[in-house]
């Protein structure tokens, strides 16, 4: 590679910091409870408030870890799987648009 010296060596630096980052949210996404950050604000469950309570302990730590690597997009909890192009093209919308719970 042409450049400045010291250059391929800050880019080879930055590529191996990536490459931790990645292989530990590889690792993290392979322990369910830790990937399941779902939001359900607005439940008057009181399962699904300690869920949500649990969550975002969770959503915290995924912020300070991973905002400046990773755009983090919340999404509800959902009560039933998405399958089938209509669900999907509408679970796929809050991918897009910001999540916004009613009240």
């Amino acid at each position: 590679m042409g450049g400045q010296p010291g250059m391929q060596d800050d880019l080879f630096g930055k590529l191996e910091g990536m490459r931790e980052v990645i292989n530990e949210v590889n690792t993290q996404f392979k322990d369910p409870v830790g990937t399941n950050n779902a939001e359900n604000e607005d439940s008057n469950c009181e399962h699904c408030r300690v869920r949500t309570a649990m969550q975002h302990k969770y959503l915290n730590e995924a912020y300070e870890l991973y905002d400046e690597f990773f755009h983090i997009i919340k999404l509800p909890l959902l009560t039933e799987e998405v399958r089938g192009p209509e669900k999907l093209k509408e679970f796929s919308k809050m991918l897009v648009e910001p999540y916004k719970p009613s009240n």
